[in-house]
């Protein structure tokens, strides 16, 4: 390998590049903050993914990365490669409750990945590199907005290490020996904690050798065992192994079929993929159209798209993507300038820059390539599984930056261009202050925050299952991408309280040790909406609450009850000759014969509100009916109702059911 000597060092002196790292890191520290004030902890899938990091060096200990929904693809459980990043949570979850642990935690690994993209750019090409690329990061981070950069879900968590990556293999292809374990170690993270890395990471390393052997060419064959029995090869090659021990021990020695087996042998993905013409509109539409990688569109250039049936089959069509035509004169309009700004850097012998400039041209055909290749469950298209071209689409503009900039400058060698670094430093503080304030893109898990006012009010009653592990989890009951039952799960496990599961993807999800094996005596399960308020089967309520104040919450509870009551005495006036064939007008014969259960139900379950709205239900007396039920809807919508079914008497698990 050619070693290159490091760049002079040139612009801002340390104390201002320092107070700049520091201006791109302090969205990532307000956010943490912000969240460890206002109580925030993980729900939903991300309280699973915390599950897995407390279960670090504990008898649950993880040996692979968490349970992939490629599974739902391919009709086989499979896991992502390892569970590296939940090795890097670790620590921080061990020493504090989920809500710090995890803010602090996914903080300190963004901000580790800044720190790395500025060390590691300075040291491949000097400052003119690392203004660039530390514009890259603070335009990455805006992007993301605030929450997410505090999001342990994988899509959001690995964007600032992608963009990390890209640095690096920048460094390989130019020869910066040092940067090559430490691209194993981050390429190890990427593909262990989501394997929708994989396909992009072949194609980068590729294209970084074979940069790498064109500046050194003619390369003798003799050279190449001196290369492997290099001292950063064996550093390279124990950095792999350490970092792989884990999956391999389990494909080698774990039950059933290897996870790597699994994986492998599912590589070609399920019967629907996503397509060579709608991976080229997406990923135009992030590099070659406005909005591009940007805010504004980051939850909507490419939006979760189900499947449509057609008389030929399943189709994909993905809204607001650039018709097949101008999406390929776009590519085509960006391959093209990024090659004529690499050749321009090449014939300047400006080594590192046309290193860059292959790599971000060779990537935006492998982006296409790779996507085109991507498994498209039944459901549809989950935009997470596409996240990464978003660090890969701000790598790409920067990199074309970077080159026009250094390119019209060694044209000039009288010439300084004083506007250059003002540029790039403004860019930076203006997209790190705008990124200060609060700002939750709908995606994931962050999607549910409105969640989390009811999980808060039913955790201390969790407490009370601590005398009745182990226990089991029931997740038959289960709503699809519903949030709560992970979320008390890791409260249990934060409480110490042993929970087992069932299900068998569970089981995948959070280890074997979690499987039921028939001994535990209660059962854990939870309702939603109506169904919690009107529970009354034999089980033991642990808690039923709702997003409201516990004020406002008996405020509307009473409300409901006037209502009802107001329905069955004929107060609200119902007119019947308006019904739908689908309504129940026995239901509401019932409630006005004296059933008050039944009035109670065409309360709760938005009957009597969707009344109001059409003009069939109206009220004598002229109050706001629609305006009290919809707050009554809000209600019930957010309420959540955890019980148990085993121990008795119930008092001392709860409440007893119906109180």
């Amino acid at each position: 390998m050619s070693t290159q000597p490091q760049l002079p060092v040139e612009g801002p002196d340390r104390l201002r590049r320092t107070a700049l790292l520091c201006v791109v890191v302090l969205p990532i520290v307000v956010a943490v903050v912000r969240a460890l004030s206002n109580h925030w902890f993980p729900i939903g899938d991300n309280a699973l993914l915390y599950i897995r990091t407390r279960d670090v060096f504990t008898t649950h200990h993880p040996l692979l990365g968490s349970w992939t929904s490629a599974s739902l693809s391919v009709g086989e459980n499979m896991n992502n490669p390892g569970p590296m990043y939940d090795f890097l949570i670790a620590p921080f979850a061990h020493l504090l409750s989920p809500g710090p642990g995890a803010a602090i935690g996914v903080g300190a690994v963004n901000i580790a990945a800044i720190l790395g993209i500025s060390a590691a750019s300075r040291h491949i090409g000097g400052w003119t590199m690392q203004r660039w690329m530390l514009l890259a990061a603070a335009a990455l981070s805006w992007s993301m907005g605030s929450e997410l950069l505090i999001d342990i879900w994988q899509a959001h968590a690995l964007l600032l290490p992608f963009l990390l990556f890209l640095v690096l293999i920048v460094g390989c292809a130019a020869g910066r020996a040092c940067c090559v374990p430490w691209a194993v170690a981050i390429a190890s993270l990427l593909i262990q904690t989501h394997i929708s890395y994989a396909y992009i990471l072949s194609f980068l390393i590729v294209t970084a050798l074979g940069a790498l052997w064109w500046q050194n060419r003619p390369v003798r064959w003799r050279a190449i065992p001196a290369a492997l029995m290099s001292r950063t090869a064996g550093i390279a090659i124990a950095v792999f192994l350490v970092l792989w021990a884990q999956p391999l021990y389990e494909q080698f020695f774990g039950e059933g079929r290897g996870n790597l087996t699994r994986l492998a042998s599912n590589s070609s993905g399920g019967a629907f993929t996503l397509g060579a013409a709608n991976a080229a509109k997406m990923t135009s539409a992030l590099v070659a159209f406005p909005e591009w990688w940007t805010r504004p569109g980051f939850s909507t250039t490419v939006p979760s798209t189900p499947l449509t049936q057609t008389d030929h089959g399943p189709t994909l069509v993905i809204a607001g993507l650039p018709n097949l035509a101008v999406a390929l004169l776009g590519l085509v309009i960006v391959v093209a300038g990024l090659a004529l700004l690499t050749r321009a850097a090449h014939r300047r012998r400006l080594q590192v820059q046309a290193c860059a400039g292959v790599l971000a041209t060779v990537s935006v055909v492998a982006a296409v390539i790779c996507l085109s290749l991507l498994t498209v469950g039944t459901v549809g298209l989950a935009a997470h599984h596409v996240r990464w071209v978003w660090s890969l689409a701000v790598f790409v503009h920067l990199v074309a930056v970077w080159l026009a900039v250094d390119v019209w400058q060694h044209d000039r060698p009288t010439a300084t261009i004083r506007w250059a670094t003002p540029a790039a430093v403004s860019l930076i503080v203006v997209l790190s202050v705008l990124n200060l304030p609060y700002l939750a893109h709908p995606e994931g898990p962050v999607a549910d925050y409105r969640t989390m006012p009811a999980m808060r009010r039913v955790f201390p009653a969790v407490g009370a299952l601590a005398d009745y592990d182990p226990v089991v989890y029931d997740t038959s009951t289960l709503r699809v991408f519903e949030p709560y039952s992970s979320t008390m799960m890791m409260r249990m496990q934060e409480l110490g309280i042993e929970f087992r599961v069932t299900d068998e993807g569970m089981v995948r999800q959070l280890g074997n040790s979690r499987r039921a094996n028939g001994t535990e005596t209660t059962t854990v399960f939870q309702l939603e909406g109506v169904e919690a308020l009107q529970y009354q089967g034999p089980a033991c309520t642990i808690a039923v609450a709702s997003a409201l104040s516990e004020t406002d919450e008996q405020a509307t509870r009473t409300d409901a009850a006037v209502l009802a009551a107001a329905l069955a005495d004929g107060t609200i006036e119902v007119d019947t000759e308006a019904f739908a064939p689908s309504d129940p007008i026995d239901q509401l014969g019932a409630a006005r014969e004296g059933d008050a259960e039944a009035a109670r139900l065409l309360v709760l379950d938005g009957t009597l509100a969707r009344w109001a709205r059409e003009g069939i239900a109206t009220s004598s007396t002229k109050d706001q009916l629609s305006a009290r039920l919809e707050r009554i809807g809000v209600w019930v919508a957010s309420t959540y109702g955890l019980f148990a079914a085993g121990p008795s008497p119930c008092p001392e698990l709860g409440q007893p059911t119906g109180s």
